[in-house]
């Protein structure tokens, strides 16, 4: 397991005040006899997903701009006096009394992956629900995998950073088969709006801090719709990973420009001006859907077409693609009429604030 690099605002005034920057995060007080709740955010990938993978980022650098919004992940575990580890998933509507251990965590789902991996020595029942559909593209995964092994770890009395919260989640994940980098688990772990440089299996998160007025602004021209087709993005994921692997020149060309986005997207927040914002959201989804043909679907282009015809200056798919969540940018005073239009064609529009807390554990005593 590498270390993983976090650097925030924060973090670097701890480090002037003569504090060590890295901490095992605050535990909540938790007796063996209440349950004990976790919370992730999920996100929105705004510019630069899929140079995080890591082939890509080992080689290149990748470069990601994501914002952690209040579409949570959620984590109940209730202590039971027996050393039986049970679980519910919700959103699966699925039962699993007893969970088995597995030595092969492929095929497994990613709960299952991570008690195989944490499996605690005292009996518990695990409860685990969303706020997002499934398949949303917005890194519910990467979400659920932090609320775990921040959960079992408490639960295990283990003393983990927040880094190596982040680098078991994302570890468990690959080994269940999932190509997957780290910035889901960044948002999740972090909250707000950040830009992220991946180096390999080390990440540097830069806060992209905004004034309250600019937050407002973009919150107030950005639609998050569902397609109403759920994608599973690990087939996506290992066919653009082969592509670049085998050298294709387009897949690079794509990765690299989705990178170049990255920085620019950056800088217009760094400036705090937004004119450009939808323009580099087309930009990015011109060049992810360069990385391979399933990316985009005719659902997909007909939601665009709407979103064009209604004022909206620019959009992507969130992230893998193929189906799943569009974020779009849109003049402020057409969004109620650009809602309006994709209500009038059965798509759910999302309501969402963004996330600044990142994830939290806690327990009712």
């Amino acid at each position: 397991m590498h270390p993983t690099l976090i650097h925030t605002t924060q973090e670097t005034q701890r480090n002037q005040q003569g504090t060590s920057g890295e901490h095992a995060y605050e535990r909540p007080c938790f007796s063996q006899r209440v349950p004990l709740y976790a919370r992730a955010p999920t996100r929105i990938d705004l510019a630069g997903g899929w140079t995080d993978l890591i082939p890509f980022a080992r080689e290149n650098e990748g470069r990601v701009v994501n914002a952690a919004i209040d579409l949570h992940v959620y984590v109940c575990l209730t202590p039971v006096p027996d050393s039986c580890v049970s679980l519910y998933a919700v959103d699966l509507k699925r039962f699993f009394h007893p969970v088995a251990v597995s030595a092969s965590l492929q095929g497994l789902n990613l709960t299952q992956a991570v008690l195989s991996r944490l499996r605690p020595e005292r009996g518990c029942h695990l409860v685990t629900w969303s706020d997002v559909p499934k398949g949303s593209g917005l890194g519910a995964s990467g979400a659920l995998g932090v609320a775990l092994s921040s959960v079992l770890s408490t639960f295990t009395e283990k003393k983990l950073m927040r880094h190596q919260i982040v680098d078991i989640a994302a570890i468990i994940e690959q080994e269940t088969g999932i190509l997957c980098g780290k910035q889901d688990h960044y948002a999740s772990l972090l909250g707000g709006i950040n830009f992220l440089q991946c180096k390999g299996e080390l990440v540097e998160a830069t806060s992209l801090q905004l004034t309250k007025e600019t937050l407002e602004e973009l919150h107030n021209s950005l639609l998050l719709v569902y397609t109403g087709e759920s994608h599973f993005s690990g087939d996506l994921l290992r066919n653009v990973v082969a592509a670049y692997q085998a050298g294709n020149r387009e897949t690079h060309d794509a990765l690299k420009a989705l990178r170049r986005i990255a920085n620019e997207m950056k800088q217009i927040f760094q400036a705090r001006n937004l004119s450009d914002f939808g323009q580099l959201l087309d930009e990015n989804w011109y060049f992810q859907k360069q990385l391979h043909p399933s990316i985009n679907t005719g659902r997909i282009d007909e939601l665009f077409n709407i979103a064009k015809r209604n004022g909206c200056s620019g959009g992507k798919a969130c992230g893998a693609g193929g189906g799943g969540c569009l974020v779009f940018h849109c003049n402020p005073d057409r969004i109620d009429s650009a809602r309006r239009a994709f209500r009038e064609v059965g798509v759910e529009v999302i309501p969402f604030r963004f996330d600044f807390q990142g994830f939290r554990t806690w327990s009712p005593q």
